[in-house]
C-alpha cells in the first residue's frame, strides 16, 4: 500500500524527473535510472524550460508559489542518498509538479522584482510536498493515477503522444485495458485505441529506411490508419496480434507520405491528410495512391459522394447569390457558365 505524507523540503533538495513524459524523445527513450537523475538535473531543466514556462513564471512572480495543487515527490534512489541521515541533505525525485519546479529553478538567481524574488526565496526554503513511498511497482501505479487525472482525462491534458506513450508503459507492466482505463479515467477502448496507435509508432521507430526520421507528430497520423472505418487497417493489413501492419508495400507508400526532408514536400501534414487518405482508399483512387499519385490532386472524399457533390452545388449557388464579382471573376463566371451548358447538354 503506498504511503503518503506531508513533507517540508527545500527546492534544492527536489530533483527534476529526466523521464517525465513531456520530455518523451521519439528517437530515445530509454529509462534513466535515479543515479544519473542528479547529474542531467541541468539538461533537465533546459529540456522543461522549452514547455512553454515563461507564463507560469510571471504568474509565480506575481502571485507567489501556491500550493494548492502540491508538489509530489518520491525518494531518489542511490545508496548515497539511501544512507544519507540529516533530513535536509536528502534528496528527492519529482514525482508530479515538474513544470512548476523547474519554473522554480529557472527563477531563482535570476530576480526581476526585488520584493517578489525575496519573498520567492523564503518560500523554496521550506515547501510543502506531499511525499510518496512503497515499492517501485506502487509509486510507478500512484504516479500514473496522478497523471491520469491531470493529464489524460484530467484539465491539463497532454498531446496524445505522451498519453499514448504512458498507457504502452501500464500495458508492459501487466495491466489490460480495462485496468489502464480505470487508473487513467478513460474507457478502455479508447485505452487500446492509443494503445494500438503508439504499437504502430513503434514498429515505423524500427524500421531500417525511416527510423530516423521519426516525430511524435507520427503517432497522430499513423492513428487515423488505425481507424473504425478499417480503409487503413485493411489496406495495410493491421494484425491485431503481434500489434504491427503486415503489408510492407503499402507501408512503405505511407511512411515515405508522412516524412520528408522539405514540410513543404510533405504529402500527409495533418490528421486531415491523414483521413482523406484512408478515406480515398475505399475508392477508385486507391490504385493511385499505390503508385504514388498525390492525395491532393484528387477530389475530396465527400465529392465523390451524390449528398457531398449536391452540398458543395448548394454552396456555391448561394455564394453566386450573396456576393458581386469584378471583371476578372465574371469571366471565370462566363467560363463556368459555357461548361455548364454543355455538361447539361444545351
Amino acid at each position: 500500500m503506498i504511503e503518503e505524507q506531508d513533507k517540508k523540503v527545500s527546492l534544492d533538495q527536489l530533483i527534476l524527473d529526466p523521464n517525465n513524459y513531456r520530455l518523451i524523445d521519439e528517437k530515445e527513450d530509454k529509462f534513466i535510472p535515479d543515479i544519473k537523475a542528479e547529474e542531467l538535473e541541468g539538461e533537465t531543466l533546459k529540456r522543461l524550460e522549452n514547455q512553454r514556462l515563461g507564463e507560469l513564471k510571471d504568474s509565480i512572480l506575481n502571485n507567489g508559489f501556491l500550493e494548492m495543487e502540491r508538489v509530489v515527490i518520491r525518494l531518489l534512489q542511490t545508496k548515497k542518498n539511501l544512507a544519507e541521515t540529516n533530513e535536509r541533505k536528502k534528496k528527492y525525485i519529482v514525482v508530479e509538479g515538474n513544470r512548476r519546479t523547474a519554473a522554480l529553478k529557472s527563477l531563482i538567481g535570476k530576480p526581476k522584482k526585488e520584493l517578489s524574488y525575496e519573498r520567492l526565496l523564503s518560500k523554496v526554503k521550506s515547501m510543502n510536498v506531499v511525499f510518496i513511498d512503497g515499492t517501485p511497482e506502487q509509486i510507478f501505479t500512484y504516479s500514473a493515477t496522478l497523471m491520469g487525472i491531470r493529464h489524460v482525462s484530467g484539465p491539463k491534458k497532454w498531446d496524445g503522444f505522451q498519453s499514448a506513450k504512458l498507457i504502452n508503459d501500464l500495458y508492459e507492466k501487466g495491466n489490460t485495458f480495462t485496468d489502464i482505463g480505470e487508473i487513467l479515467g478513460i474507457t478502455n477502448r479508447e485505452v487500446g485505441r492509443r494503445f494500438r496507435g503508439y504499437q504502430a509508432f513503434k514498429q515505423m521507430k524500427s524500421d531500417t529506411t525511416y527510423k530516423d526520421k521519426v516525430e511524435p507528430r507520427h503517432y497522430g497520423l499513423l492513428l487515423e490508419f488505425l481507424a473504425s472505418s478499417k480503409d487503413g487497417k485493411n489496406w495495410l493489413e493491421w494484425n491485431d496480434t503481434t500489434f504491427e501492419f503486415e503489408n510492407h508495400e503499402n507501408l512503405e507508400v505511407v511512411y515515405n507520405a508522412i516524412t520528408s526532408n522539405s514540410v513543404g514536400d510533405l504529402e500527409v501534414r495533418n490528421p486531415a491528410d491523414a483521413r482523406k487518405f484512408v478515406s480515398l482508399l475505399g475508392t477508385h483512387y486507391k490504385n493511385d495512391i499505390e503508385n504514388g499519385c498525390s492525395i491532393h490532386d484528387m477530389p475530396d472524399p465527400d465529392d465523390l459522394k451524390e449528398s457531398g457533390r449536391l452540398k458543395r452545388i448548394n454552396s456555391f449557388i448561394a455564394f453566386v447569390e450573396k456576393n458581386s464579382f469584378n471583371e476578372e471573376e465574371n469571366d471565370k463566371l462566363s467560363e463556368l457558365h459555357a461548361n455548364l451548358q454543355k455538361k447539361l447538354g444545351e
